[in-house]
């Protein structure tokens, strides 16, 4: 399971809202000064991810929960979003070009109907059942840190 800290945002009927911020890993070495990714990742500011998450725990705002994405879940969004709009591409090509005989022309319009048959196909494909393949769970509520003096 890949894991994240968020931070509850919103409490809501039957679940909450929960944000978290997207980090990069670029600035972790001595050559971020040097290199163009480490720049750019020091001028553009982390983009908050906000998720709502169906749960029936007794969480406040501001609260700090993990959570998570199963990784066969990951895995199976990319392959629905990178390898079957691809695999229809090359079929709409084929399909075009040898198959109906249409020259270069109708391949480059197979390839374009084909891969846009992929995407639409890993869209809905992604979201059976009313839930995305990458939508995340909720793990639990981080305990909470008190400052004995």
């Amino acid at each position: 399971m890949i894991e994240e800290v968020a931070t509850v945002v919103a409490v809501g009927e039957g679940g909450v809202e929960v944000a978290c911020f997207g980090k990069s890993a670029c600035g972790q070495c001595r050559q971020s000064s040097h290199c163009g990714t480490g720049l750019v990742a020091k001028a553009l500011p982390g983009r908050e991810h906000r998720f709502f998450i169906a749960t029936g725990l007794p969480l406040k705002v501001g609260e700090q929960v993990r959570i998570g994405i199963p990784e066969h879940n990951l895995i199976t969004s990319a392959l629905l979003v990178y390898l079957l709009p691809l695999l229809l591409l090359l079929g709409g090509a084929l399909l075009a070009s040898l198959v109906l005989g249409l020259g270069d022309g109708g391949a480059l319009a197979g390839a374009a109907v084909g891969g846009s048959a992929g995407f639409i196909l890993a869209s809905r494909l992604s979201r059976r059942g009313g839930r995305a393949l990458s939508e995340p769970v909720l793990i639990g509520a981080l305990l909470p840190v008190v400052k004995i003096d």
